[in-house]
C-alpha cells in the first residue's frame, strides 16, 4: 500500500506538471524546485524527483546538477527530430486509414473541424489545439501505440504549435488546411491527401523564425547545448546562471 501511494503521488505530480508545461502555464525557462513542488502537492520530495526524471526523459524538464531543475526551453533541433517522428508515423497511419475509413470516421473529422472553428472564434487556443489533436488522432485508427509515442515524445513540437495558434491568421489557415485534407480523405485521394498532410505538418517550420522573434525567452539559444536522446535522459548544459 505504501508503494502504491508513492506511485500515485508521483503520477499526480507528473501529470499536473506535464499539463502545465504543455499548456505553457509553466513557461519555458521557469525554474522549478523539488521543495516548492513537494509543498504545493503536499508530498515528499521522492515522488517529485521521480516526476522530474520522467519529464526530463521527454525533454520537458532540464535537470541541472547542483542547481535544480527548469522547464526546458523550446529547442528547434529537437523539434526537427519530433517532426520527423510525427511525419513518419502519421504518413503511415494515413495510408492505412484511407483504405478503411467509413462514414463514421468522416463525421468525426468534420465534427472536430467545426469544434476548432468554435474554439478559434472564442480565442480558446488550448482547446483549439486539443481538437486539432483529436482530428489527427482519427487517422491513427487502431494504431494506439504509434499515437501514444507521439504524445509522449513530442512536447517541444506541441508547445511551438500552441505558440503558433495564438496568432489568429495561423489559426484560420489551420482550419482551412484541415478542410482541404478532409475533402481529400472523403474522396479517398491518397496522392492529394499525402501532399496536403506534408504541407500541413511542415508549415510550422516556416513560422519558427517569427515565433522566436515574438517569444525569444521561450527558445533555447546558442549558449544552451541540448542533446536529443529519445531512449534516455535528456540533459541540457547550462553555461550561464539562470535568473
Amino acid at each position: 500500500m505504501i508503494q502504491q501511494r508513492a506511485g500515485n503521488a508521483k503520477n499526480l505530480v507528473y501529470s499536473s506538471l506535464r499539463t502545465s508545461i504543455l499548456g505553457l502555464n509553466l513557461v519555458p525557462g521557469a525554474v522549478i524546485g523539488e521543495k516548492d513542488i513537494s509543498l504545493r502537492f503536499n508530498v515528499s520530495r521522492t515522488p517529485v524527483r521521480e516526476a522530474f526524471i520522467a519529464l526530463s526523459k521527454e525533454g520537458l524538464v532540464t535537470v541541472m546538477p547542483q542547481k535544480g531543475s527548469m522547464v526546458s526551453r523550446i529547442d528547434l533541433t529537437r523539434i526537427e527530430q519530433e517532426l520527423f517522428l510525427r511525419e513518419s508515423l502519421e504518413t503511415a497511419a494515413l495510408k492505412l486509414f484511407l483504405k478503411t475509413c467509413d462514414s463514421s470516421h468522416l463525421a468525426e473529422l468534420e465534427k472536430y473541424i467545426e469544434l476548432q472553428a468554435e474554439a478559434a472564434d472564442a480565442r480558446k487556443y488550448e482547446l483549439f489545439l486539443q481538437y486539432d489533436n483529436q482530428f489527427h488522432r482519427i487517422f491513427f485508427n487502431g494504431q494506439n501505440v504509434a499515437w501514444e509515442a507521439l504524445e509522449n515524445m513530442c512536447g517541444h513540437y506541441h508547445r511551438i504549435r500552441l505558440l503558433s495558434i495564438w496568432l489568429q491568421d495561423i489559426v484560420k489557415d489551420v482550419i482551412e488546411e484541415h478542410k482541404q485534407l478532409f475533402q481529400a480523405v472523403k474522396q479517398k485521394d491518397s496522392l492529394i491527401a499525402m501532399a496536403l498532410l506534408n504541407v500541413h505538418l511542415h508549415k510550422l517550420v516556416a513560422e519558427e523564425a517569427l515565433l522566436k522573434r515574438l517569444f525569444p525567452d521561450y527558445f533555447a539559444d546558442s549558449s544552451e547545448a541540448f542533446t536529443v536522446d529519445f531512449g534516455g535522459l535528456d540533459i541540457m548544459d547550462i553555461n550561464r546562471e539562470q535568473k
